[in-house]
């Protein structure tokens, strides 16, 4: 009866409202500002288990391998990473002063909640995702952005957005959800014993080399090589077409990057190469960065 009556109030208070002559308020609204960020292209890959990971430099460090997660509410940084960074956190929760994606997009003043989701700890326990993971980049981050995902590309379109997101809401009965996870975090860990696969090494950032590929006709060639980088000085240029990675035919930029993901900083990434119709052999150091 109260619906039905609200309802009738509503229908015949609606034409009041529309026909009620309103008196007319001065333009005074000051012009808003424009927003001018602009998109950027980020780089990703899949890992075995086929989640879609970025990497990303956290307070300067890293990089590091974060899955991006639509269902995750927070952006998550697992605790071994924090401690290596030196995080400080008041009751689990730190305040980023910066974070970069590989491709150059950068925010600031970014909440982080600091611990090791039995996700992340199961997968890098059983070496599941094919590289060691190190977060999940979760709501409070991708809410910021419009994000186009192409997968038959390596790179992900994403457009700032003007407003902020919605804080996350706790969902009810989440204080006795707690006793359900901490029980799935020591299933994971057991499971883990007995399969006789110890703890997860700590974080090893993946090296950084400095150069850019496109692929055509089955030919891999050079697009862009970055000053002051390691390509720069083990020799490689532009149009620099790559025939082999560690001693091993490649035909597909996949290839190469699959090759590069598995170099960490100081190792040796050796390249087969053509230029001027001559091939000649490169060895690039991976550096720190991206």
């Amino acid at each position: 009866m109260t619906l039905r009556w609200l309802t009738l109030i509503v229908l015949f208070a609606a034409p009041v409202a529309l026909h009620a002559d309103e008196p007319k308020k001065p333009d005074d609204k000051k012009p808003e500002k424009k927003f001018n960020a602009k998109p950027g292209l980020v780089p990703f890959r899949l890992t075995d288990t086929h989640h879609t990971l970025v990497r990303v430099k956290i307070n300067g460090k890293g990089p590091f391998n974060f899955i991006v997660d639509t269902g995750c509410p927070v952006f998550l940084v697992s605790e071994p990473v924090g401690k290596k960074i030196g995080l400080k956190t008041e009751k689990g929760w730190a305040i980023l002063d910066s974070l970069e994606m590989e491709g150059g997009l950068e925010l600031t003043k970014v909440k982080a909640r600091v611990e090791t989701p039995f996700q992340i700890e199961g997968m890098n326990g059983m070496g599941l995702a094919g590289v060691e993971l190190h977060g999940l980049m979760g709501y409070t981050v991708l809410a910021k952005y419009q994000m186009d995902f192409d997968y038959t590309k390596k790179q992900m379109l994403w457009t700032p957005l003007k407003a902020e997101p919605l804080e996350p809401q706790p969902l009810k009965g989440a204080k006795g959800s707690t006793a359900g996870m901490d029980m799935m975090v020591g299933l994971v860990r057991i499971l883990t014993f007995l399969s006789g696969i110890g703890p997860p090494p700590p974080p090893q950032p993946r090296g950084f080399f400095g150069f850019e590929l496109e692929q055509a006709d089955k030919m891999v060639r050079v697009t862009r090589v970055l000053a002051d980088s390691p390509a720069v000085e083990a020799g490689l240029k532009k149009g620099d077409r790559i025939i082999n990675v560690e001693s091993k035919e490649i035909a597909a930029v996949s290839e190469v990057l699959q090759h590069a993901s598995k170099i960490r900083v100081g190792q040796t990434l050796t390249l087969t190469i053509e230029r001027d119709k001559k091939q000649q052999e490169l060895k690039i150091t991976a550096g720190e960065g991206f």
